[in-house]
């Protein structure tokens, strides 16, 4: 019996053995794929970190078969880290732009079976990523102006987040912001500025006084803008995004979405109750169904550009579920028209 005990002990210790020099070889191909460097005071938390998010995503890949998690730049990721990357502070009272009439869709007409402006001639190219600054709302901002100047006048045009970080005075830069008053911010300033003339550096200079706003470099300018109403509405978006092109939009972001790599994202606790619990802005680009297959029903969804770079999620974008106000992500639809 003793000896038999002493074989259990022995096969648990090497078990326990070989995962932690798995968790290791995990850990070291994981900070060289992802360029982490850590200081000695960090690097066991944010190894710790790692085995958790890896094993976590281990399960759920396991037991989900709507959307998959991955490994990303954010797996390792303290929570207080991860905060930065939101930055969506909605403005309760909705302000119209005066200029925005009350001319709404027509919504008594069939709409297509599914829009996806990824593969449009207007949509610009990823842009690099919004980095540790809560900046999104700048990026949610930009894209629907760069894409409507580009269906007007035939030509892709790419524009500045920064200027909107350095200049924008309704807003917060990188600790915050509503894409709404950029809006608002671009159409008084007379335009957006070719984001050649003003290159992204984030929060290296959130500072007062640092704005290089320049006339000469404008590119696009803003006519009027607004909310899709009634809201939410799953119609109504559809058929602005049909008309208007790419929406803005705010979302609630739990633990969960910082994984995802690929499907239809949804989760019970993103499931929100109080429509101004959002707190990231992203782009709306387009919307359809998944297929019907024995494991899963077809599903509707909407497609989504964020700002997290091309190697979060699916190239950059994701799916999440339709006409459930999944994270409240149709309660703050908006469009933008130019010049």
């Amino acid at each position: 019996m003793k000896l038999y005990l002493v074989l259990i002990l022995v096969v648990l210790a090497v078990a326990v053995a070989n995962k932690d020099k798995e968790d290791e070889n995990l850990w070291k191909s994981y900070k060289q794929k992802f360029g982490k460097k850590h200081s000695p005071e960090k690097e066991a938390r944010r190894k710790q970190n790692f085995i958790q998010r890896q094993r976590a995503i281990e399960k759920h890949n396991r037991e989900n078969k709507e959307w998959k998690m991955g490994i990303n730049r954010f797996t390792d990721m303290p929570e207080e880290k991860k905060k930065a990357f939101r930055g969506a502070k909605m403005f309760k009272n909705r302000v119209r732009s005066a200029e925005a009439g009350t001319v709404y869709p027509v919504l008594d007409r069939s709409l297509p079976t599914m829009i996806d402006y990824r593969r449009h001639r207007c949509m610009s190219p990823l842009k690099v990523d919004q980095g540790e600054c809560g900046s999104c709302w700048t990026y949610a901002a930009i894209l629907p102006i760069e894409f409507n100047s580009c269906r007007k006048t035939g030509t892709r045009v790419s524009l500045s987040e920064q200027m909107l970080v350095d200049c924008d005075p309704y807003n917060n830069g990188c600790n915050g912001g509503d894409y709404t008053e950029a809006w608002r911010f671009i159409k008084e300033k007379g335009g957006a500025m070719r984001s050649s003339a003003y290159p992204y550096v984030s929060a290296t200079t959130l500072t007062n006084g640092t704005c290089k706003f320049r006339s000469t470099s404008v590119a696009a300018k803003v006519s009027s803008y607004d909310w899709t109403m009634p809201y939410p509405n799953e119609t109504v978006s559809m058929a602005h995004l049909q008309r208007d092109g790419p929406l803005a939009t705010s979302m609630k972001v739990p633990d969960s979405f910082f994984d995802y790599a690929s499907g239809v994202y949804s989760d019970p606790a993103c499931i929100v109750a109080d429509e101004n619990d959002v707190d990231h802005a992203v782009v709306i680009v387009g919307y359809g169904t998944t297929k019907a297959t024995k494991a899963l029903p077809a599903t509707r969804h909407w497609i989504v550009r964020n700002s997290w770079g091309s190697g979060w999620g699916m190239g950059g974008y994701f799916l999440i579920k339709r006409g459930v106000n999944m994270c409240n992500i149709e309660s703050w639809t908006a469009y933008v028209r130019v010049v």
